[in-house]
């Protein structure tokens, strides 16, 4: 791993040297380009003298014209020709050479004494030609010298720090980049996997040998020669391993030495017994600094050689009960896990890793050694050692970013959260803490972890973090009801923990957060649920009600925004209701089934009237909301059903009048609206009505008589009713006219009998007056056009 980071450094290094050296080759182009645009100038004046000259000669023979024209194809290849390596500074000089050439034989044409004076004018446009050429090349010339110069100085420099060895052999320089860019299947099986094979077969081949020689050896020579095997083996390959670190065979064959000398030192403990477990456990601890002090540089395999080696030394005190060695047992385990824990700081991962594995240590000792030793001052200094560690990891995953400055922290916290509290419970049962300490620190978990997500509001999180870190802390102190219900069932009923949870709901109610709000609700019910596995108390209902209204009243008329929380505290209220009002009947005299729902459907009933009246569909803007007010009337129809159930199911007329009476009141709940509304919504209120009126003399035990009567009157004021102009309907009318002939068949077919009493009397004669003034409200109506 240290040659691959040098070689990472080298490759940065000789990238940012490779830059400088592209950024001179840059400038070198626009210098070349310069020159370029100079020589197209110089080409376009060359082509006006030689259009001029061929005016001028146009009265000569074809022969003597063409002489001048034959410079031209050959200056043209030599100022077109490609531009010569960067490398070559001369390169660039010659460029102007040929162009020399070239003009000198237009001048030489030009020197002819034949072609006379017709060729006057062409000789002075050469001449401009010549001077604007030598003009042109006095000022790029230097300008071209003066960036090349800079050029050749700047690769020169930057080769030179490259890489000192570049001037020595500059092919080596560059074949260790080129190596460590080699990440096919054969460099790996070549490099690392076949060096693991060689540890392997080298472990085994010792054991071999060992196997024959240890028959004829005793105990001491047997153990020192495990020893000066391991120590041997280790040396010499971390000898090599430091002289050659890209060589990964003796990277393993010290990996594998290291695990000898950790054998040897198990072995001397285990099988020879030569050594107690505290001489074991300071070997141990020699052993781990010398890995520490081994994986300056390979620290990802030391790592794992070294956790390897830590978690088996911790899984030797599987069945400690010694209490002597309880404390010498979790020094050793705090310094090695603190130890790889400083080692291993500055990579993000192992830190992470090494973290998981101390948790987990801590969490083995307050388990496993901590309840299998008997209570003594020992355990006790090392329960509370585990416990202040505890909370330190605790308290970095939640508020610090030194171990782990992710999203992930959060999953962390809570598992060092779990961790701190088993081992508090160990330091509790070591000191015969009561119940009620360990429960409160319980609860100051979950608060501190509140605390922190409270004063972390206001920052984006993953919402996979997010949801998690709300679960957590909501099953946290969920659990923490639990265990109140448990173990102080008495505290519990007094409604204590509503108090306590009111002023998060209210906080989380009035600033819209979340995390608040649901816990509101989740732990109100949650203590609503516990409640109903004993006996009801009527204060906890009590208090619990008073919560619940609290609540509603702030979502529903102060912030009136949501309207799920809204709805959500609306039922949450008329649970709370027929919860209070349930257990009070329960605890009276009248403690049937009837009274029970009586007392509970009638307070329900009378409370959804009452959010009807006060217009509780409607949210911050004053706009009805559909879905709620269809909600609130089917509520009321609920309670009408069961008011109509309650008149039979109550004894006693006294009762029965008071559930006629409640459905009543809550049929003229949408009374206005019905009328005010469809024909379909005034036939539906007057079937209800009708109903109630049926079901109210069938109650009393009405003779059937009597039901004719006062079904007939009540049809015949619905036909009246029916003719208003405001309030009428077609098929309220037609509802009555319906509701009235039934009540003649029935008197005809069944009420009639050979019983003669002057109460059956009376009620013919008012059913037969009734129907008279049906037909009279006919008549009357049918004169007016209706």
């Amino acid at each position: 791993m240290g040659q691959i980071e040098e070689l990472e450094r080298e490759l940065e290094s000789i990238k940012y040297q490779v830059g400088q050296i592209q950024l001179g080759l840059s400038r070198a182009t626009h210098a070349v380009v310069d020159i370029k645009e100079e020589q197209k100038k110089l080409q376009q004046m060359q082509a006006q003298i030689q259009s001029n000259m061929q005016q001028a000669n146009m009265q000569q023979p074809q022969a003597q014209m063409q002489s001048p024209m034959q410079s031209q194809p050959q200056m043209q290849p030599n100022m077109q020709q490609p531009q010569p390596n960067m490398q070559q500074p001369q390169g660039m000089q010659s460029q102007y050479r040929p162009m020399q050439q070239g003009v000198a034989p237009a001048q030489s044409m030009n020197g002819q004494q034949s072609m006379g004076q017709a060729i006057n004018q062409p000789m002075q446009n050469l001449q401009q030609f010549s001077t604007a050429n030598q003009q042109n090349r006095q000022q790029f010339n230097p300008a071209y010298q003066q960036n090349r110069q800079q050029f050749n100085a700047a690769y020169q420099q930057n080769l030179q720090q490259l890489n000192p060895a570049y001037q020595q052999n500059p092919q080596s320089a560059f074949r260790n980049i080129n190596n460590a860019n080699k990440n096919s299947a054969e460099s790996w099986i070549g490099k690392h996997l076949m060096g693991v094979f060689a540890s392997v077969l080298i472990f085994i081949a010792l054991i071999l040998f060992a196997s024959l020689i240890i028959p004829y050896l005793n105990d001491v020579i047997k153990i020192g020669l495990m020893f000066t095997v391991s120590i041997a083996l280790t040396g010499f390959a971390f000898y090599e391993h430091q002289k050659r670190p890209g060589n990964t065979f003796f990277t393993a064959l010290l990996a594998c030495g290291i695990g000898c000398s950790y054998l040897s030192i198990l072995v001397t403990r285990i099988y020879f017994k030569a050594i107690g477990d505290v001489a074991m456990y300071v070997l141990l601890l020699g052993w781990a600094g010398i890995i520490l002090y081994m994986g300056k540089k390979e620290s990802k395999l030391f790592q794992v050689i070294g956790n390897a080696g830590y978690i088996i030394s911790a899984l030797l005190a599987w069945n400690l009960k010694d209490g002597a060695l309880v404390l010498p047992v979790l020094v050793y385990l705090l310094i090695m896990g603190g130890a790889f824990q400083y080692n291993f700081r500055k990579d993000n991962l192992q830190r992470t890793i090494q973290s998981c594995i101390n948790l987990a240590i801590i969490l083995y000792f307050a388990t496993r050694i901590g309840h299998n030793v008997e209570k003594c001052v020992s355990l006790t200094v090392s329960a509370g050692l585990i416990v202040v560690i505890s909370a330190a990891y605790f308290a970095a995953f939640l508020f610090g970013k030194k171990l782990i400055n992710s999203a992930n922290k959060t999953f962390f916290a809570s598992a060092s959260a779990i961790v701190f509290y088993i081992s508090f419970l160990l330091l509790a049962d070591c000191l015969e803490m009561p119940k009620w300490i360990a429960l409160m620190a319980f609860f100051g978990v979950a608060a501190i972890a509140e605390a922190e997500a409270f004063l972390q509001r206001n920052k984006k999180e993953n919402e996979t973090v997010s949801f998690f870190k709300s679960f957590w802390i909501t099953a946290w102190f969920a659990i923490a009801e639990i265990g109140t219900y448990i173990l102080y069932q008495e505290f519990f009923d007094s409604g204590a923990l509503f108090v306590a949870l009111l002023p998060l709901a209210v906080y989380g109610v009035k600033k819209e957060y979340a995390l608040f709000r649901n816990q509101a609700i989740i732990l109100a019910a949650l203590m609503t649920l516990l409640e109903n596995f004993g006996e009801w108390s009527i204060i906890f209902c009590a208090v619990e009600l008073v919560y619940a209204i609290i609540v509603l009243v702030m979502e529903g008329f102060v912030v009136k925004k949501s309207f799920e929380y809204k709805f959500i505290w609306y039922f949450y209220v008329q649970a709370c209701i027929a919860l209070l009002f349930w257990t009070v009947a329960d605890k009276s005299a009248f403690g049937n089934d009837g009274f029970r729902i009586m007392c509970a459907v009638i307070p329900v009933g009378i409370f959804n009237m009452l959010m009807r009246m006060l217009k509780f569909d409607r949210d911050d803007k004053g706009v009805s909301n559909i879905t709620a007010l269809m909600v609130l009337d089917g509520v009321n129809a609920a309670g009408l059903l069961l008011g109509l159930y309650n008149i039979y199911m109550v004894e006693g007329a006294a009762l029965q009048g008071i559930n006629i009476a409640f459905t009543t009141a809550l049929a003229c709940v949408n009374v206005r609206r019905h009328f005010a509304g469809k024909s379909a919504e005034k036939l539906y209120a007057g079937i209800k009505f009708g109903i109630i009126l049926i079901v109210s003399l069938i109650t009393y035990d009405a003779a059937g008589y009597i039901i004719s009567v006062a079904t007939l009157a009540f049809a015949i004021l619905c036909i009246f009713i029916g003719f208003n102009k405001i309030f009428g309907a077609k098929e309220l009318r037609i509802y009555g006219l319906v509701l009235s002939m039934i009540c003649v068949v029935k008197f005809i077919m069944i009420d009639i009998t050979y019983e003669n009493t002057i109460g059956r009397a009376i009620s013919f004669l008012i059913s037969g007056i009734l129907c008279f003034a049906i037909s009279a409200l006919y008549n009357h109506f049918e004169k007016q056009g209706q």
